[in-house]
């Protein structure tokens, strides 16, 4: 798929949303994932390829990809990926993925994200306000510090309970803190045996997260899971 990279934006200190318009209007579900190609000189390891999620809702007139950045530890693909300029042609993957949103709306969903496993919550989310379509939600978001929170205004707007885990917190923090485990996510969403619960995250926290709740007896059909390999556990 053709693109053209248009701009950027901060969503919260280290972490970038980039926008491209597509040169057709591709079709893709809410929470589905893109290959980027990237190519540039003397790449390392990671290669000029990475996969990211759409963090776009299918209704917005352009494609985006949401990444976080480590200061002075960024892969030459994210190096190169910051200094894109607007104009820049670019290739993208078709979208594809199953972790999107079922198709019976009355099913209640658990979303679990960790770190930047919150795109695709955003892609979704982002859709079901942008149709003013209202489902019986509640999100559970850990993160490392109350800084790296993204998409807050979003999750507000919509209006679904909403709980940020904090694993380290600031002084006099009143909120869930520490790390997440299945015990802390069934104590905020208990299951009444209908939730879904969508996990998306670093791939420690999500295959341990799915294993776990499946020990405490969620069945596996209702654990849905995407993860996110290379990024640090919570």
């Amino acid at each position: 798929m053709d693109v053209v990279f248009d701009h950027k934006e901060e969503v919260v200190p280290q972490i970038q949303t980039f926008w491209f318009r597509p040169l057709k209007s591709p079709m893709f579900i809410a929470g589905q994932f893109t290959e980027l190609y990237l190519p540039h000189d003397n790449s390392d390891n990671y290669g000029q390829r990475r996969w990211f999620t759409l963090s776009s809702s299918p209704l917005d007139d352009m494609l985006s990809i949401t990444t976080r950045f480590t200061s002075g530890h960024d892969s030459t693909f994210k190096q190169t990926l910051k200094k894109l300029q607007p104009g820049t042609p670019l290739k993208l993957a078709e979208p594809m993925g199953d972790f999107v949103l079922p198709k019976d709306p009355r099913i209640p969903l658990v979303f679990v994200a960790g770190g930047i496993g919150i795109t695709p919550v955003h892609s979704m989310i982002k859709f079901l306000h942008d149709t003013q379509e209202q489902r019986d939600i509640r999100l559970i978001y850990a993160v490392g510090t109350l800084e790296e929170l993204a998409f807050v205004q979003l999750f507000k707007e919509y209006g679904s309970p909403y709980t940020p885990v904090v694993k380290r917190p600031p002084d006099a923090y009143i909120g869930e803190v520490g790390s997440l485990d299945a015990s802390r996510v069934l104590a905020l969403a208990p299951d009444s045996g209908k939730e879904y619960y969508y996990m998306s995250g670093p791939e420690v926290m999500v295959e341990t997260l799915t294993k776990d709740l499946a020990k405490m007896g969620v069945p596996a059909q209702r654990l849905i899971s995407d993860y996110f390999p290379g990024y640090q556990q919570f």
